[in-house]
């Protein structure tokens, strides 16, 4: 992706620069509330979120967490940038689709993509960004949100805990008497129980027999609670690092970074233009070639050779794909590597919008291999996000050709377009979105068959579509299949009921399969 720069190399005073200059971490009274209230972000988010990661236990802690960010950013008269709002807005859009469905088939995504707008809206939020806003520098950016701010300031929680400690008093000696009254008492009560217990009548066993379902419940529940509280701990000292290392501008100097990137500037300009020379000609030359072959798939026909409509979809979309990525890469590589002089001259710039051009050709021949692909066998969640990677690639060389015209930041546009799409992929609820897809193009007879596979991929965000097929379906094998898919979604919803991973998806399929059970009852066995 093209890197350019905003400012001259030699003059780094229009970068933003840290707001604080102290060689020391200077804690004040709104770095001190918020040492304490890590502690709490830190437990409940191993509790709520690291360990079960569903649920509306993710969205209450992402309210949870942009209060106390918002809270911390207020107590400091800090001013909120507006494109941070935009990253708020991702961040909580992103935890809310966690109460809303599971989303199994982009578990990983989503959850990549909760983190990420978490540190990345802290870091806009406190203006940490080295420009100020999501710029060229992104890259550096998240690495500095992400590793260096928070592991540079690791410990400075626990120097805002000792600067609280010497503002305020400590425990008065009555405070001390009365804990010492309760140790005591728990050691007595440790003897004295048992005695009571065995001169006991009957009541007092009967009493403690009643508590003994809840106490082991409760043991049943908290567990991990002790895993969850040193987990936390080391936790509570990241939040912390984040939030007031981004505040106090301990983080990593503009001028650094700039002559980190300049250093790099080492690559003639005759081998640039050599190398993206040989490449445009190379794809001119496979284009022109292969012509009948790269375009049929437009057309929805096979071209002679082939035996198959599978088999020449399949053939040759990933490496388009993985050819579209190369060409990011080195479009990306000689854009910083090339000196700063020869970046805007009219040869490069004819080179990289040829390469781009080509490259949105190669894309769109894959994209339309994959159109056939699931015109034939249908949409499953591995085909629709090689879609939408595809779709973003087209955004990203588009831009990429416009930009040797006019100046902006492709990077910039790349971060809002892939968050956006990271984020409608999470809030649309994907999986039912695939399933409904096929069940209503099978009932429709544009799809030989239906295969079950989507709905256990999907669990429990494939309720609709399988009640529309057990409705209207006359298959009786696919009913079989959809009871048996019933049963495992019920299951998981009834164990994620009254807990923090129950989503309003699993409500749904308590309620729907209940009323389906009295429309269609179970067949008696022969």
């Amino acid at each position: 992706m093209t890197v350019h720069q905003e400012v001259p190399a030699g003059n780094p005073a229009n970068l933003s620069e840290p707001s604080h200059k102290d060689k020391f971490f200077q804690p004040d009274r709104a770095d001190e509330w918020l040492a304490y209230a890590a502690f709490l972000l830190g437990f409940l988010f191993i509790r709520w979120v690291f360990l079960p990661f569903q649920g509306w236990g993710v969205s209450l802690y992402t309210a949870l967490f942009v209060t106390v960010v918002l809270l911390y950013l207020r107590q400091k008269r800090k001013s909120i940038p507006g494109e941070s709002w935009f990253w708020f807005a991702i961040l909580l859009l992103t935890g809310l689709s966690f109460s809303l469905w599971p989303a199994q088939s982009v578990f990983g995504l989503r959850a990549l993509l909760l983190l990420t707008a978490a540190i990345y809206w802290v870091w806009t939020a406190a203006d940490a960004t080295l420009r100020g806003k999501t710029s060229d520098w992104l890259p550096l950016d998240l690495l500095c949100g992400i590793f260096y701010t928070p592991f540079k300031n690791f410990f400075a929680q626990y120097q805002s805990l000792a600067a609280a400690n010497k503002k305020h008093r400590k425990i008065t000696g009555e405070q001390w008497s009365v804990l010492l009254g309760v140790l005591l008492a728990a050691g007595v009560i440790s003897v004295v129980g048992p005695l009571l217990i065995q001169a006991d009548a009957g009541g007092f066993t009967a009493m403690l027999r009643n508590l003994q379902p809840l106490l082991e419940r409760l043991w049943k529940t908290d567990a991990l609670l002790p895993v969850q509280i040193i987990l936390g701990i080391p936790t509570a000292a990241y939040i912390f690092s984040l939030l007031a290392g981004s505040i106090h501008g301990r983080r990593v100097a503009p001028q650094s970074a700039e002559s980190f990137v300049n250093a790099l500037r080492k690559l003639p300009s005759a081998t640039v233009y050599t190398l993206l020379l040989l490449l445009n000609g190379l794809y001119i030359t496979f284009i022109l070639s292969q012509l009948p072959y790269l375009f049929s798939a437009f057309r929805g026909v096979v071209p002679p050779g082939w035996e198959s409509y599978a088999e020449f979809a399949r053939r040759g979309f990933f490496e388009l794909c993985f050819i579209a990525v190369i060409n990011l890469l080195v479009l990306t590589v000689t854009h910083l590597g090339i000196e700063l002089a020869k970046q805007q001259s009219a040869a490069l710039r004819a080179f990289n919008t040829l390469l781009a051009m080509l490259t949105l050709v190669l894309i769109a021949t894959a994209f339309s291999k994959l159109a056939l692909y699931i015109s034939i066998f249908g949409l499953t969640v591995q085909r629709l996000l090689p879609g939408v990677f595809l779709i973003f690639l087209a955004i990203v060389f588009g831009a990429i050709a416009i930009r040797q015209r006019t100046r902006f930041s492709v990077v910039r546009l790349a971060a809002f377009t892939g968050a956006a799409l990271l984020c409608l992929l999470c809030v649309i609820n994907t999986d039912a979105l695939v399933t409904n897809y096929n069940a209503k193009r099978y009932l429709s007879g544009t799809l030989d068959e239906f295969d079950t596979t989507v709905l256990y991929r999907a669990g429990s965000a494939g309720l609709g579509a399988a009640l529309l097929l057990y409705e209207q379906s006359d298959n009786r094998q696919l009913r079989v299949e959809l009871d048996r898919y019933f049963d495992i979604i019920s299951w998981r919803s009834e164990a994620n009921a009254k807990t923090m991973r129950d989503t309003w998806q699993d409500a749904l399929v308590r309620k729907e399969l209940a009323e389906h059970k009295r429309a269609f009852p179970a067949e008696p066995p022969n």
